[in-house]
């Protein structure tokens, strides 16, 4: 399939915009992540998929042997690591503020649905403002924009994330084997919830790896690890930081738009999320 899809795109890369190349490629990763991993675990951008991946990763770094603040990528080290299983993280098409051209979708995701999927999902306020300083901090894409102007009109903000989950609140349905896991209840909960999620996945740990697992993951430790520097991975900083809002570990925070509106802006925003948001998440 890869090989057929790339040799097609090289015949008519020609032909295509921005947009529609960025569309094929990635269409193209989804098509061969979606049938050839063990396991899906789809999510919004922050929305929790690296606290996952990071409480995964720590119960294979333990059963490898491997250095203690590697952070596994399911993809790249299978071939150092034989038995290693291959999760395919993905984003779908969240791919947002990047650029001013939309890549244009297909209305279904046919190739998800042989594969057991995971949604991890947030609320959507909560995720609007960690994505905030994910664009404004990290990547440096916003310039002079205020928190609430960004939730309220920027692509990547409130609309486009609740838009993403309806959209997938449609889809699930047609996957054989999905389960919904809320940020939320993670965080009041990951032994539980986190363990759901390798039973889901039909991993074979103990309970006593589980709760291992959870407690590297705890958010003030991986925190620290990334303030020190000492998680060198591309997913975290990977030198030392100083500024809470620079990083990767941010907050993590429940409910922690609160701190960012007024009461009149919470309220504009909570009833948003109460009127358009499918009640399939419980929000």
């Amino acid at each position: 399939m890869a090989t057929c899809r790339r040799l097609f795109y090289l015949l008519v890369r020609t032909r295509l915009d921005e947009a529609h190349t960025a569309a094929y490629k990635l269409r193209t990763r989804q098509l061969i992540g979606a049938s050839c991993s063990h396991g899906i675990i789809l999510s919004y951008p922050k929305s929790g998929r690296t606290w996952v991946e990071s409480m995964l990763s720590r119960l294979y770094v333990r059963r490898f042997g491997l250095p203690d603040t590697r952070i596994l990528d399911f993809q790249e080290d299978r071939e150092e690591l034989p038995g290693l299983p291959y999760f395919f993280f993905t984003h779908d098409y969240a791919h947002v503020t990047q650029g001013q051209w939309l890549i244009p979708q297909r209305p279904r995701r046919r190739h998800f649905r042989a594969t057991p999927t995971v949604f991890i999902v947030r609320y959507p306020i909560d995720t609007a403002v960690s994505m905030y300083f994910q664009q404004s901090r990290r990547e440096r894409n916003l310039d002079q924009v205020d928190i609430y102007d960004f939730v309220t009109t920027h692509r990547g903000g409130l609309e486009t994330i609740i838009e993403f989950m309806n959209f997938w609140a449609r889809e699930l349905p047609q996957i054989r084997k999905y389960k919904i896991v809320r940020y939320e209840d993670l965080s009041s909960d990951a032994y539980q919830f986190f363990g759901e999620i390798t039973r889901f996945f039909d991993l074979d740990f103990e309970d006593a790896d589980i709760r291992e697992a959870v407690e590297f993951a705890r958010f003030d430790n991986l925190q620290q690890l990334e303030k020190d520097g000492k998680l060198p991975d591309w997913r975290f900083s990977e030198s030392r930081v100083e500024d809470q809002d620079d990083m990767k570990v941010r907050r993590g925070k429940v409910g922690g738009y609160k701190d960012y509106f007024d009461e009149a802006q919470c309220k504009e925003l909570e009833g948003i999320v109460a009127e358009t948001l499918d009640p399939v998440y419980g929000y």
